[in-house]
């Protein structure tokens, strides 16, 4: 074997993983791009999918939530303008006020404290019956945001759309103003 065979061998056999580091490396931004606008993801038994738990959400909003939204309340104009430039930071502050109002209402009824840190939103749902104050439904929704704000706050990758934390800052105004007046 010349030295003209041995290089060429050798240039044959690094030619496609070179090739295949040097695509992953100059379509890296590209390749996040796309995981981040993947709207579903599923692994064995678990399954995450943000605009399907959005569009049940709003479902579920138009029978147990009020229609108006009080443009009023504190901070809503500056969640929606903060939604444009960060979605993901428009639905955690919009769910730091769900917190807060569940708190106040935990106070209203003498709901321990220690339960509504960690709210399981299932047991407060059978403590209150069917006949709670928030109506059918409430606590489902309630739920619905809470699995949505948490998807927002650890799938760091996952790209959200303006239009999807436009309305989950609406809904989740919708729930305090329930909340408020339960």
């Amino acid at each position: 074997m010349d030295w003209l065979i041995f290089i060429l061998s050798v240039i044959e056999a690094i030619a496609w993983p070179v090739a295949f580091v040097a695509a992953v490396v100059f379509l890296r931004q590209e390749w996040v791009d796309v995981i981040g606008r993947i709207q579903g993801v599923k692994h064995k038994e678990t399954q995450i999918e943000f605009g399907h738990c959005l569009q049940e959400a709003s479902k579920k909003a138009k029978s147990s939530l009020p229609d108006s939204v009080d443009l009023a309340s504190k901070g809503l104009a500056h969640r929606l303008e903060l939604a444009g430039y960060s979605p993901r930071g428009a639905i955690l502050e919009s769910w730091i006020d769900v917190e807060a109002t569940l708190e106040e209402l935990g106070a209203r009824y003498e709901i321990p404290r220690d339960e509504l840190k960690h709210p399981d939103i299932h047991m407060m749902e059978r403590m209150h019956g069917d006949d709670n104050a928030l109506g059918k439904g409430a606590f489902g929704l309630l739920q619905s945001l809470c699995e949505m704000r948490n998807e927002a706050f650890y799938l760091t990758n996952k790209v959200i759309e303006f239009d999807a934390a436009k309305e989950y800052v609406s809904l989740a105004n919708r729930m305090v103003t329930l909340l408020k007046e339960a």
